[in-house]
């Protein structure tokens, strides 16, 4: 397994050190110093998988430090100001609890992973995929361990806790990962279901878990989930039943299946592009039945160019365009619903609802940025339509116009989500009888259309620019990857700052007007060499 272990730490290295080399180039002024040769130089290469290998745990303990701080630690301190020690250390539990044990278990599983590097381990370089997949195991939940352990201690040693405490907790939710991982395999042996790549239950836990994390902030309320979770039968509980799962995954014999359904190819000469794409292309795959030909012709024919083009391609593609808004619509109003009983059937509940509508702007930004569809409409433009007309310079150098009408016609999708959700919180305010003003409503309603507007040009935008798409559907620019990090830290700031309505409202309006004109420019001015096939 040793050995096994070594030649996978050498794949992920190499692998890490090309695609180094491969962003350095791409710096300014730096970039044009590093040529193509560097690739075969063998001696410099290795001088740069090891600074390539120091860099990447770094990285391990970086990630866990951003991700314990960002979103579990200063949440709890900065909405929990007015909590005692004692009652954020209790936050701090409950959200990590839901976000690392819950909502990571559901959507989370190496053992089921479809992955590059196992398709050539095993399929290319014939390695046993037993001792593939437990020295992969063991290498992914040490270093889960490791590079856990030292932000746990210092954020939760921050709010009294005890470091063997932090220790203790760790170890559970590492065997707890453990435990999740052989949970995927017995439905996976059960019932033939890959459960990390059923995107509709995973994406619900993921909305609902987070709900249910940061709620409590919101509402000033303390939740008994750190009084369950720390306790020493819950301990034991992680711990045994971790250590249980590890033996048995240590026993399971037909680890070939599992990596077969992964990997979904069984000959390694078949092309690898296609066995990694299947899974992303089935997600934009539109439906046999939208090409009815002689029910769509006719509402076009007063329409020219590439408006032509898109209106074909909205309306040949409308199962897997509406399917989304609609779900999103429909969750919307469940959630709505749900309200309106709560308001009617309990009307001394009326209060905490209110209360709740109050605290709306803080979580709007993220909340309109989930709910928007233009990231997703972005990868079905490019898979069925954008991949195959990006090769003729024609269609790149007209970039700007098409850019114009999907825009249009992106903007509509969001705009009855966005109108649904403004419409609803103001059934429920209208409902409760709240005070609130001709002037709230419309505030509400400003923040979510603008917000609405500011992703349906912000998702475009960002295709037409950087077009981060490969042919197998990956993310291949970086920078994209950088300003969507940007939007979230965004999403964070609005959390801690809680600017009130009359504060909020206008930065947003602002902000996208001049989101709006800036694209509009920089599309018009580079987007006939940016928008292009990688």
């Amino acid at each position: 397994m040793l050995t096994t272990l070594k030649t996978l730490l050498n794949i992920r290295t190499s692998t890490l050190t090309n695609i180094f080399i491969y962003y350095i180039q791409k710096l300014p002024l730096i970039g044009k110093l590093v040529s193509d040769q560097v690739y075969a130089n063998l001696s410099m290469k290795k001088n740069i998988s090891i600074i390539a290998f120091i860099v990447s745990i770094l990285w391990g303990f970086a990630l866990r430090f951003a991700y314990v701080g960002v979103f579990i630690f200063l949440p709890v301190v900065a909405l929990g100001q007015t909590f005692t020690t004692a009652e954020q250390l209790q936050h701090f539990i409950h959200i990590f609890f839901l976000l690392s044990f819950l909502i990571s278990g559901v959507g989370v599983a190496t053992i089921l992973e479809p992955k590059r590097e196992k398709y050539v381990a095993i399929k290319l370089m014939r390695l046993s995929p037993k001792t593939y997949m437990l020295a992969t195991l063991g290498y992914r939940y040490l270093t889960f361990f490791i590079y856990l352990l030292p932000a746990m201690i210092l954020f939760s040693t921050l709010l009294d806790a005890s470091v063997l405490e932090a220790i203790v907790f760790t170890l559970s939710l590492t065997l707890w990962r453990i435990l999740t991982e052989y949970l995927h395999l017995k439905l996976f042996n059960k019932t033939g279901i890959i459960l990390i790549k059923n995107m509709l239950i995973v994406w619900t836990t993921i909305g609902i878990g987070y709900v249910i994390a940061y709620l409590p902030l919101l509402l000033d309320w303390s939740p008994a989930t750190a009084s369950v979770i720390s306790s020493v039968p819950a301990y034991a509980i992680f711990i045994l039943t971790g250590l249980f799962a590890a033996v048995k995954l240590a026993r399971y014999a037909d680890y070939r299946g599992v990596v077969d359904a992964a990997t979904k190819k069984d000959d390694p000469l078949l092309d690898i592009g296609r066995m990694m794409t299947e899974a992303q292309k089935t997600s934009v795959e539109s439906k046999a039945g939208d090409y009815k030909v002689n029910e769509i012709q006719p509402s076009f024919e007063s329409k020219q160019g590439y408006n032509y083009l898109n209106s074909i391609f909205f309306s040949r593609h409308r199962s897997l365009i509406r399917k989304p808004v609609n779900i999103r619509i429909a969750v919307i109003s469940i959630l709505i619903a749900v309200g309106l009983g709560v308001v009617i059937a309990l009307p001394e509940q009326r209060e905490l609802v209110t209360s709740t509508l109050g605290t709306i702007y803080p979580i709007l930004f993220a909340v309109m940025y989930f709910l928007s569809v233009g990231e997703r409409i972005s990868r079905a433009m490019f898979y069925n339509c954008d991949l195959s007309l990006l090769r003729y310079s024609f269609y790149r150098n007209s970039a700007f116009e098409h850019f114009c009408n999907r825009l249009i016609k992106i903007t509509g999708h969001n705009l009855l989500i966005a109108a649904t959700l403004a419409l609803g919180l103001t059934a429920i305010l209208i409902v409760a009888g709240d005070t609130w003003e001709i002037i709230d409503l419309l505030m509400l309603w400003g923040s979510i259309i603008s917000l609405s507007v500011f992703f349906s040009v912000h998702h475009l935008f960002m295709y037409y620019i950087f077009q981060p798409y490969s042919t197998e559907l990956n993310m291949k620019n970086p920078m994209y990857q950088v300003i969507n990090l940007v939007i979230s830290a965004i999403s964070g700031a609005c959390l801690f700052l809680r600017a009130p309505a009359e504060i909020f409202t206008p930065v947003v309006v602002i902000a996208t007007i001049a989101y709006v004109i800036l694209a509009i420019v920089l599309v018009k001015k580079y987007s006939a060499r940016t928008f292009r096939v990688k």
